[in-house]
């Protein structure tokens, strides 16, 4: 069974677009890894939510998969393959645009969200706990900052009082028991403290990335309704080859 000139180049442009789909899904995977060995300690407060590398991880299977079923559909010219493949990708396109709609809703959600957990999250900050305990170290001391909305957040939390004071990665320096007393009345040295908040610095970074979330997903949406143009083309005419022979 031949394809004409035109179909023919549908063919090899569809299997060039799929081609980058695979690799496109191989980018993803290796990105929802990294962020996950990376950051993994920043989405603690976040967990609620599906976990933004997981999800990542998960869509870049799918598109790969997708992707090399796409490919091996037009290279064989299997008219069954090729109609599935734009049946996945039309289901793959209408799951993306509503995730990327989702974020564009969830951001003002999501500082709502952010707040109580963190909030919620210094009453389990301990050393037994140790996932809020190292998520709290991090945050404080790469941001500069103490507390959800200040250092006095502290204060009413078994931690605080245990130590009368904050967690020593609140310190501008790194010292030994620099935050213990802090909230004494003879403690006279809160210059030393970052008096700051953490909700502040990670509102902006989280809606920042549900933006681009969201406009990455429509953005890669609309490129494969293209992938689904040719898919539509190169079925309808391996059907008519097949109703011809």
């Amino acid at each position: 069974m031949a394809l004409d000139t035109g179909m023919k180049c549908i063919k090899y442009l569809l299997f060039i677009f799929n081609l980058l789909f695979v690799v496109s899904g191989s980018a993803v995977i290796v990105v929802g890894a990294v962020i996950e060995a990376k950051y993994g300690s920043y989405l603690n407060f976040m967990r609620s939510y599906l976990s933004a590398p997981t999800l990542l991880i998960g869509v870049g299977v799918l598109v790969f998969s997708v992707g090399f079923f796409g490919c091996c559909g037009a290279i064989k010219e299997n008219h069954c393959m090729v109609v599935t493949f734009s049946v996945l990708l039309v289901v793959i396109f209408v799951v993306q645009v509503g995730v990327g709609v989702t974020s564009y809703i969830m951001r003002s959600e999501v500082e709502d969200f952010l707040r109580y957990n963190m909030f919620k999250s210094m009453t389990t900050y301990n050393k037994t706990n140790q996932g809020m305990y190292r998520t709290w170290n991090v945050i404080q001391h790469d941001n500069a900052c103490c507390g959800t909305d200040g250092f006095r957040d502290w204060e009413n939390t078994d931690f605080g009082r245990s130590v009368d004071g904050v967690p020593d990665d609140c310190c501008k320096e790194s010292i030994t028991d620099c935050g213990r007393g802090v909230f004494g009345d003879s403690y006279t040295n809160l210059d030393l403290i970052n008096q700051e908040g953490c909700f502040d610095k990670l509102k902006g970074d989280v809606e920042e990335n549900f933006t681009i979330l969201g406009g990455v997903a429509i953005g890669i949406g609309c490129v494969q309704l293209v992938g689904v143009a040719f898919a539509c083309c190169l079925a309808k005419s391996l059907k008519r080859q097949c109703e011809t022979v």
